[in-house]
């Protein structure tokens, strides 16, 4: 029948204008001072009236009951922002002056100023009396002897002197030391271990008490055809069939350098009695890899490889 958010709005207004304006005007006689509701019957062409409480509306009106008593109070607001620093206060008036402190304690002492300038020479003082003589000294050193004299003059030859004992008699000289060297005449092959004289290098000396100074060198040869062959070959200087002395060589093909042969050199001594005595040469193979391997030492006269033996004989 009635549009109820309409009479809802009215009623708001009439609450809101009673509250601003009970005060100047106060309520009319039948609203009581102690009613906490306001009746109020609305027609419906919006048309309103305020009616006493406990009276009813008419027909085509629609009462409406309001509270006018206070409501209960509400939460507290939030705290506000905190307003702006307010402008400086004016100085305060100079206070005063306190009393004087105690009396600080001794400073350190200051660097050594620089060094002043050197002062202006002063005048001359007056020459003063002559002292009195002094004692005598004591005699000085001897001087430097003179030059030399000139010689004198050549004496008189004197009497021929007696005849001197005979000298003892010298030891004897180095009559018979002597010397031989021989050379190879042809190569000899070495394959096992069975000395094998080399063909030329041997001589025999005479000797009295006597020393025997030896020396021998020549090349040696490996006969293998590969690189890697090895073999290993003695050579001995004999005194009348003793050894005196050997070397032993190791002779390998260098895969690197093809290289392939070597020379054997040495020397020696040896003591020997009045006589005659014989040295040779003589060279065997020790060992080979593979064992086919032999080697070849010295050769003829004209060979690169000759072989030669020295013997100095050296008496005591």
């Amino acid at each position: 029948m009635f549009d109820r958010s309409r009479i809802i709005a009215v009623c708001v207004l009439i609450l809101s204008f009673l509250a601003l304006s009970g005060v100047a005007y106060g309520w009319r006689p039948f609203v009581a001072q102690t009613d906490t509701t306001l009746s109020v019957c609305i027609n419906s062409s919006g048309g309103l009236r305020a009616v006493p409480s406990g009276e009813t509306c008419k027909s085509q009106e629609e009462l409406v009951v309001l509270s006018t008593g206070t409501g209960a109070m509400g939460p507290t607001g939030p705290t506000g922002d905190t307003g702006p620093t307010g402008p400086q206060g004016p100085a305060g008036s100079q206070g005063p002056t306190g009393p004087m402190g105690p009396t600080g304690p001794q400073g350190a002492t200051g660097a050594e100023g620089p060094q002043g300038a050197t002062g202006a020479e002063g005048p001359q003082g007056a020459t003063g009396a002559q002292g009195p003589q002094g004692a005598t000294g004591a005699q000085g050193d001897t001087g430097p002897a003179g030059p030399k004299g000139d010689t004198g003059a050549q004496g008189p030859t004197g009497a021929n002197g007696a005849a001197g004992p005979a000298g003892a008699t010298g030891a004897a000289g180095t009559t018979g030391q002597t010397g031989v060297t021989v050379h190879s005449t042809s190569t000899v092959t070495v394959s096992n271990v069975n000395p094998t004289l080399v063909p030329g290098l041997g001589t025999t000396v005479t000797t009295a008490n006597s020393v025997l100074f030896v020396s021998t060198s020549g090349g040696i040869v490996n006969n293998g055809s590969a690189a890697g062959n090895y073999v290993q070959v003695e050579v001995r200087v004999l005194v009348d069939g003793a050894v005196a002395e050997y070397r032993v060589y190791d002779v390998e093909i260098s895969a690197a350098t093809n290289a392939f042969k070597t020379n054997w050199s040495f020397a020696t001594s040896v003591d020997v009695g009045p006589g005659s005595h014989t040295v040779t040469v003589d060279a065997f193979r020790l060992g080979a890899s593979p064992t086919t391997v032999t080697a070849v030492l010295a050769g003829s006269e004209t060979s690169n490889l000759r072989g030669t033996l020295t013997v100095l004989v050296l008496n005591k």
